[in-house]
């Protein structure tokens, strides 16, 4: 699944804080009765699987595995007959838990090559594996067709897949599941949504081809697929894939959208195929409403069903922000930009009007449905959620951000949609329900500050029009704008003060210590580390000298017991880290004790500072300057030999991270480049320099300089352009600043004046520290106090207000894309401290957690600045 989708499975309806959701009804899991003593039967908390072990039995590292598939509808009866069958042959075998875990499996954002698998059974041998293809495959055959399992091959045209793989987790040192070769060398378990057989066991797959008497369907020759050359495929899903074609008898472009049957489930639980045909009955309907694609064809081949549309050359509304919008200019970028909007906008309202004429509502607008061509002409795409305009029956897919649960009615779901979609184009900044109450004032008095009065007269108007077409459709009481109850903050001290009450005032009193981002959840060690753990967040409070009794008692009630189970010894995501927090709350021998061991468990594989040597070389400098201890000096100069070791090999930079990039200073060579400047400093071996320089040049070869505006970003695989602290140019300024900080130089000093421009950015789409709104606080502590910097400050704090919360006497914060409010140093309230806190002490590394960070400054500064 998508990283980002993740957070979906966090966001309990009515809750202000990512939580982990439980399957609340019982009747939901998957129940097995009369299961004999003989077996063990396993289900963990944080997986989707219940396992029955046959006690005694043990089974071989790999082999030939079995997987049944099933519909939703007869899941519970197919698995008690083909338990039945594991039971009575003394087999291992494993089943999804729940209805909950089945639905997530198959859904249209899950794992390709996973999906459909409801069953897995290990059979002991060879020999056993073809007798129990037969038998379940027999046993199953009444029962109607599941999932297609992309990574299997099918047995006999049945709801039986087989493929060969690891029976345990068989990991390699970079954390992939493995097999062994019969040299017993690990090589990768192929995960592909494709079938793979390894090279070893060949001659046993065409054994099984020659007794597979179903020889599955090929495509059928000069079938319907064959009208069409498809040219590539622009996206993959878990219901099928979407690819861009030429019609061959007239080379007209088209797309061409697969559905696969079973799959691609969505929250009610239809499949591709079902939306599939949602969408070409609404497109039949609508073949006379200019601005709705036009449908080519519709036909089924071998099990998929396929929808051809009319290619529209354009960027959807995503991408047609991200491209147009005036993130940094002058007032006539933003005049320009205000004209195409209400282009843009007003055909789009007329659209709508006139698709619920003909009955039908899309149910589901949102940036991604709307697509703009290069002459401003709006045309509406993606009608699988469609529905009558009055039916108030519950849609299967919704975007965060562009629904209500107040609105019931499929018809005022557009108005709502293009409601938002208004604020959208003005602010590009969306945020989910719950969480809008809070920010809905922050951002209209963003736009009154940022475009003329007429504009922004406009934009609520349309809103206001919107409104009373909602209430065409069911009661509605729109959230009132009160502008006159915001007032944007630009005391610093102040700020401060009030996130820090907030993240007080909202302590989780368990092992996680504060609210943070999903990955306190699906990251190990993600609730105590530095970055989304309680290790930041107590670490930003003793800053202050706020709540050291319950520090204190979390450390001693819950950190010191999970210690030893972190294996990961990052600087932001690891045991490092948290050193920083206990050696500053006095428990030395701890940390003297846990780092003799992460020196023994480096490697040359990770160099970044997020959770690599990069990072842990930078905190063991600190430590060796406050305490003058050579061996940490010495650890270090052993970690130049491991990133040597690790050039030489060409060991690509590891990302441990759904978002992370691999530029910059958190996952890129400008980190290493920070540790190597810190070591010169620590050292004054002009090798170390050198280095610095160079890993530096490496990562500023990764930028590019906008001419119109003249600021400098880091230009990423996917062609995007990043700002912010995490991947992006924020991040390098911070290594070229310290660079200069320990050599007195004035080094990149044009890279330098292009990032730092970044401060006049009009708004971000999160919040966050690292890749939000917060990373830009750090651009004042590298500017000298001066006039230029009093309006640099300004700006800044004029884009987190866009964010800020303030509840009572205290302020929370938003984290990852507004979903809900978090406290962690990556996403939440205590990074933003941090970053706030680096301007009061003129800091860009106030945010690390490094010892003493103040001295760590001016103990690293140049000799020559120190005489000054």
């Amino acid at each position: 699944m998508n990283g980002n989708m993740l957070y979906l499975q966090y966001m309990k309806p009515g809750s202000e804080y990512f939580s982990k959701m439980k399957v609340i009804e019982r009747d939901t899991e998957y129940e097995l009765k009369g299961v004999p003593d003989t077996y063990t039967i396993i289900s963990e908390e944080d997986s989707v699987w219940k396992h029955y072990q046959v006690k005694g039995l043990i089974l071989p590292e790999q082999g030939w595995k079995i997987h049944v598939t099933a519909t939703l509808e007869e899941s519970q009866s197919l698995l008690e007959r083909v338990a039945h069958i594991c039971i009575e042959q003394k087999v291992t075998f494993k089943h999804l838990k729940d209805r909950d875990s089945f639905l997530r499996m198959n859904a249209k954002d899950a794992n390709r090559a996973s999906s459909g698998k409801f069953i897995t059974i290990y059979p002991i041998n060879n020999k056993h594996f073809v007798e129990l293809l037969d038998i379940i495959s027999d046993a199953t055959k009444d029962f109607k067709k599941g999932p297609y399992i992309l990574n299997d091959k099918r047995w006999k045209d049945s709801n039986v897949f087989y493929r060969y793989g690891g029976f345990g987790a068989i990991l390699n040192e970079n954390g992939e599941h493995c097999i062994r070769d019969l040299e017993g060398n690990l090589i990768k378990d192929q995960r592909t949504p494709f079938y793979h057989v390894p090279d070893f066991v060949k001659d046993f797959d065409d054994y099984l081809n020659s007794i597979n008497k179903y020889v599955e369907k090929e495509k059928i020759q000069e079938g319907n697929l064959e009208k069409y050359d498809i040219e590539n495929a622009i996206n993959y899903s878990n219901a099928g894939g979407v690819y861009l074609a030429t019609r061959k008898k007239d080379k007209m472009k088209v797309i061409i959208k697969e559905a696969r049957p079973k799959a691609g489930l969505d929250g009610a639980a239809q499949d591709a195929i079902a939306r599939q045909k949602i969408e070409y009955e609404a497109l039949i309907k609508l073949k006379d409403i200019p601005g709705v694609v036009d449908l080519i064809d519709y036909f089924q081949e071998w099990e998929h069903c396929f929808l051809v549309e009319e290619y529209i050359e354009g960027q959807d509304l995503r991408q047609w922000t991200a491209q147009n919008f005036p993130f940094i200019g002058t007032r006539n970028n933003i005049k320009i930009y205000t004209e195409k909007v209400k282009d843009i906008l007003l055909q789009l309202f007329t659209l709508i009007d006139n698709i619920h004429k003909n009955g039908v509502a899309m149910n589901d607008l949102q940036p991604a449905n709307v697509i703009v061509t290069d002459d401003l002409t709006v045309r509406l795409i993606d009608f699988e959620t469609a529905k009558p305009v009055y039916s108030e029956e519950r849609t299967g897919m919704a975007t965060i951000g562009f629904v209500s649960r107040d609105i019931k009615v499929s018809g005022a779901r557009d108005w709502f949609g293009l409601k938002r979609l208004i604020k959208y184009l003005a602010l590009p900044v969306t945020s989910s329900e719950d969480l809008d109450g809070y920010l809905q004032n922050n951002h209209f008095n963003w736009m009154r500050e940022n475009y003329e009065e007429s504009f922004f007269n406009f934009i609520v108007k349309l809103q206001k029009k919107c409104d009373m077409r909602i209430k065409s459709y069911q009661e509605y009481t729109p959230r009132e704008i009160n502008l006159n109850n915001h007032s944007s903050n630009y005391n610093i001290s102040f700020i401060i003060d009030k996130l820090l009450r907030g993240i007080k005032k909202n302590l989780t009193n368990d092992e996680r210590f504060i609210n943070g981002d999903i990955r306190q959840f699906e990251m190990s060690g993600g609730k105590f580390n530095f970055l989304t753990g309680g290790s930041g967040a107590a670490f930003t409070l003793i800053k202050k000298q706020i709540c050291s009794k319950e520090v204190d008692n979390w450390i001693n009630n819950y950190l010191l017991d999970n210690l030893d189970k972190i294996e990961d010894n990052g600087l932001l995501t690891g045991k490092t880290g948290i050193l920083a927090l206990l050696y500053e709350s006095g428990y030395i021998d701890v940390v003297n004790n846990e780092l003799m061991n992460i020196k023994e468990s480096i490697n040359e594989k990770n160099i970044s500072l997020r959770s690599g040597i990069a990072g842990v070389g930078l905190f063991m400098i600190s430590l060796y300057l406050e305490t003058k201890d050579k061996k940490y000096l010495d650890i270090s100069e052993n970690l130049d030999r491991l990133i040597d070791l690790n050039r030489m090999n060409g060991e690509p930079l590891k990302t441990n991270d759904w978002m992370a990039v691999d530029i910059g200073v958190i996952d890129g060579l400008a980190g290493v480049s920070l540790f190597y400047s810190a070591l010169y400093s620590a050292t004054n071996n002009e090798k170390y320099l050198e280095k610095a320089e160079s890993f530096l040049k490496k990562d500023l070869e990764r930028t590019q300089k906008d001419d119109t505006s003249g600021v400098l970003q880091t230009l990423d695989n996917n062609n995007r352009l990043l700002p912010y602290l995490s991947g992006g140019s924020i991040g390098i300024a911070i290594s070229i600043w310290f660079l200069n900080h320990v050599s007195g130089k004035d080094l990149y000093r044009e890279e330098m004046d292009a990032i730092l421009k970044l401060y006049k950015t009009r708004c971000t789409i999160s919040g966050s520290l690292f890749d939000g709104a917060g990373s830009f606080l750090l651009i004042p502590s590298m500017i000298e106090s001066g006039k230029s910097r009093e309006e640099i400050l300004s700006s800044v704090l004029s884009l987190l207000n866009i964010f800020l919360i303030e509840k009572d006497d205290y302020y929370v914060f938003p984290g990852q894309f507004s979903y809900r409010l978090a406290d962690d140093v990556y996403t939440g309230s205590s990074g933003i401290i941090l970053a706030l806190m680096a301007i009061v002490k003129e800091n860009p590394l106030y945010w690390l957690p490094l010892i003493n960070v103040d001295k760590f400054l001016e103990r690293t500064k140049a000799k020559q600045l120190l005489e000054q």
